[in-house]
């Protein structure tokens, strides 16, 4: 038997405008794809699921 099982998944999109300029672009790509950004979102996650004593059971990934 399976030890967990997928009760929901979220999706973020992050949006940039249509006429920024390429090297912006690749500026905040590497920001996004970069380790301190996802352990900062990592952290955010846990202490919103931390706020709801309910979800005190559930485990909580985070992959590109």
């Amino acid at each position: 038997m399976a030890k967990a099982v997928v009760l929901d998944e979220l999706h973020i999109t992050l949006r940039i405008p249509s006429g920024m300029p390429d090297s912006r672009s690749d500026e905040l790509g590497v920001t996004l794809r970069g380790t301190e950004f996802m352990n900062h979102l990592r952290r955010a996650i846990r202490t919103v699921v931390r706020g709801y004593p309910e979800l005190n059971t559930i485990r909580v990934s985070l992959s590109r």
